[in-house]
Protein backbone atom coordinates (compact mmCIF):
# COMPACT_ATOMS: atom_id res chain seq x y z
CA UNK A 1 0.00 0.00 0.00
CA UNK A 2 1.58 3.26 -1.10
CA UNK A 3 0.38 5.40 1.81
CA UNK A 4 1.63 2.96 4.48
CA UNK A 5 4.43 4.02 6.83
CA UNK A 6 6.90 1.14 7.22
CA UNK A 7 8.97 0.15 10.26
CA UNK A 8 11.35 -2.70 9.43
CA UNK A 9 12.00 -5.29 12.15
CA UNK A 10 15.46 -6.36 11.02
CA UNK A 11 17.28 -6.68 14.28
CA UNK A 12 18.38 -7.43 16.78
CA UNK A 13 16.43 -10.66 17.13
CA UNK A 14 17.14 -13.33 19.71
CA UNK A 15 16.87 -16.95 18.59
CA UNK A 16 16.70 -20.12 20.63
CA UNK A 17 16.36 -23.71 19.37
CA UNK A 18 13.38 -25.35 21.10
CA UNK A 19 13.75 -28.90 19.75
CA UNK A 20 15.15 -30.93 16.90
CA UNK A 21 13.72 -33.93 15.09
CA UNK A 22 15.68 -37.20 15.35
CA UNK A 23 14.86 -40.61 13.94
CA UNK A 24 14.78 -43.38 16.54
CA UNK A 25 15.79 -47.03 16.04
CA UNK A 26 12.32 -47.90 14.73
CA UNK A 27 12.53 -45.26 12.02
CA UNK A 28 10.05 -42.94 13.74
CA UNK A 29 10.76 -39.25 14.29
CA UNK A 30 10.77 -37.84 17.81
CA UNK A 31 11.34 -34.38 19.24
CA UNK A 32 14.52 -33.99 21.25
CA UNK A 33 15.07 -30.90 23.37
CA UNK A 34 18.36 -31.76 25.07
CA UNK A 35 21.86 -31.12 23.72
CA UNK A 36 20.68 -28.35 21.40
CA UNK A 37 23.01 -25.79 19.84
CA UNK A 38 23.10 -22.48 21.71
CA UNK A 39 20.89 -19.57 20.76
CA UNK A 40 22.07 -16.05 20.15
CA UNK A 41 21.41 -12.87 18.21
CA UNK A 42 20.57 -12.61 14.54
CA UNK A 43 19.17 -10.30 11.91
CA UNK A 44 16.10 -10.82 9.79
CA UNK A 45 15.75 -11.70 6.98
CA UNK A 46 18.03 -14.70 7.10
CA UNK A 47 18.11 -18.39 7.82
CA UNK A 48 19.71 -20.34 10.65
CA UNK A 49 22.39 -22.06 8.53
CA UNK A 50 25.33 -20.13 9.96
CA UNK A 51 24.34 -20.56 13.61
CA UNK A 52 22.69 -23.99 13.62
CA UNK A 53 23.82 -25.61 10.37
CA UNK A 54 21.80 -26.11 7.21
CA UNK A 55 20.93 -29.65 8.32
CA UNK A 56 19.18 -28.57 11.55
CA UNK A 57 15.54 -29.67 11.40
CA UNK A 58 13.32 -28.70 14.29
CA UNK A 59 11.86 -25.59 15.84
CA UNK A 60 13.56 -22.28 16.63
CA UNK A 61 11.99 -19.40 18.56
CA UNK A 62 12.74 -15.89 17.32
CA UNK A 63 12.05 -12.98 19.70
CA UNK A 64 12.06 -9.26 18.97
CA UNK A 65 11.22 -6.38 21.33
CA UNK A 66 9.83 -3.12 19.94
CA UNK A 67 7.93 -0.08 21.16
CA UNK A 68 4.49 0.90 19.98
CA UNK A 69 4.57 3.34 17.07
CA UNK A 70 3.80 6.85 18.29
CA UNK A 71 1.43 9.52 17.03
CA UNK A 72 -1.09 7.04 15.62
CA UNK A 73 -4.29 8.66 14.44
CA UNK A 74 -7.60 7.01 15.41
CA UNK A 75 -8.23 5.82 11.85
CA UNK A 76 -4.77 4.23 11.48
CA UNK A 77 -4.10 0.52 11.96
CA UNK A 78 -0.79 -1.27 12.56
CA UNK A 79 -0.18 -4.39 10.49
CA UNK A 80 2.54 -7.01 10.96
CA UNK A 81 3.77 -8.17 7.55
CA UNK A 82 5.96 -11.22 6.95
CA UNK A 83 7.42 -11.64 3.47
CA UNK A 84 8.55 -15.25 3.95
CA UNK A 85 9.22 -17.98 6.47
CA UNK A 86 10.87 -21.35 5.94
CA UNK A 87 8.93 -23.39 6.60
CA UNK A 88 6.13 -22.91 9.17
CA UNK A 89 5.99 -19.85 11.42
CA UNK A 90 3.63 -19.33 14.35
CA UNK A 91 3.41 -15.64 15.30
CA UNK A 92 2.55 -14.27 18.77
CA UNK A 93 2.53 -10.74 20.14
CA UNK A 94 2.69 -10.14 23.90
CA UNK A 95 1.60 -13.74 24.49
CA UNK A 96 -1.41 -13.47 22.16
CA UNK A 97 -1.45 -15.91 19.24
CA UNK A 98 -1.76 -14.03 15.94
CA UNK A 99 -1.43 -16.29 12.88
CA UNK A 100 0.57 -18.99 11.15
CA UNK A 101 2.39 -18.70 7.84
CA UNK A 102 3.79 -21.46 5.68
CA UNK A 103 6.28 -21.31 2.88
CA UNK A 104 9.08 -19.18 1.64
CA UNK A 105 6.96 -17.39 -0.92
CA UNK A 106 3.75 -16.90 1.05
CA UNK A 107 3.54 -13.33 2.40
CA UNK A 108 1.24 -12.90 5.38
CA UNK A 109 -0.20 -9.81 7.08
CA UNK A 110 -2.19 -9.37 10.25
CA UNK A 111 -3.75 -6.32 11.94
CA UNK A 112 -2.09 -6.15 15.38
CA UNK A 113 -3.43 -2.78 16.51
CA UNK A 114 -5.62 -4.18 19.30
CA UNK A 115 -2.73 -6.22 20.76
CA UNK A 116 -0.13 -3.45 20.97
CA UNK A 117 1.25 -2.28 24.30
CA UNK A 118 3.75 0.49 25.03
CA UNK A 119 6.52 -2.16 25.01
CA UNK A 120 5.94 -5.26 22.88
CA UNK A 121 7.41 -8.72 22.47
CA UNK A 122 7.00 -10.46 19.11
CA UNK A 123 7.76 -14.19 19.01
CA UNK A 124 7.85 -16.42 15.97
CA UNK A 125 8.31 -20.17 16.35
CA UNK A 126 9.73 -21.43 13.05
CA UNK A 127 9.59 -25.16 12.35
CA UNK A 128 11.16 -27.23 9.61
CA UNK A 129 10.05 -30.88 9.62
CA UNK A 130 12.39 -33.60 8.37
CA UNK A 131 12.02 -34.85 4.81
CA UNK A 132 9.93 -38.00 4.75
CA UNK A 133 7.98 -37.20 7.92
CA UNK A 134 4.32 -38.07 7.33
CA UNK A 135 3.04 -34.61 8.38
CA UNK A 136 5.82 -32.71 6.59
CA UNK A 137 4.89 -30.17 3.98
CA UNK A 138 7.16 -30.15 0.98
CA UNK A 139 9.66 -27.30 0.96
CA UNK A 140 10.38 -25.63 -2.37
CA UNK A 141 13.34 -27.19 -4.20
CA UNK A 142 15.31 -23.94 -3.88
CA UNK A 143 15.09 -24.16 -0.05
CA UNK A 144 15.61 -27.90 0.52
CA UNK A 145 19.38 -27.65 0.98
CA UNK A 146 19.23 -24.57 3.23
CA UNK A 147 18.44 -23.88 6.86
CA UNK A 148 15.01 -22.64 7.90
CA UNK A 149 14.12 -19.34 9.48
CA UNK A 150 12.62 -15.93 8.91
CA UNK A 151 13.89 -15.59 5.36
CA UNK A 152 11.72 -12.65 4.30
CA UNK A 153 11.42 -9.17 5.66
CA UNK A 154 9.26 -8.56 8.74
CA UNK A 155 7.83 -5.10 9.16
CA UNK A 156 5.12 -3.03 10.74
CA UNK A 157 2.95 -1.07 8.35
CA UNK A 158 0.87 1.84 9.61
CA UNK A 159 -2.07 2.08 7.24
Amino acid sequence: MSDAHTIRLRGPWQFEPLFRWLRDGAGQYRQVSDDLPPGGKTRVPGDWSEALGKDFVGCVRYTRHFNCPTNLEPRQRVWLVCEGVDHVGVFSLNGHSLFSATGAESPAAHDITEHLHTHNVLTVDVSVPPDGMAAAQVRPPARQDKGGGLIGELRLEIR
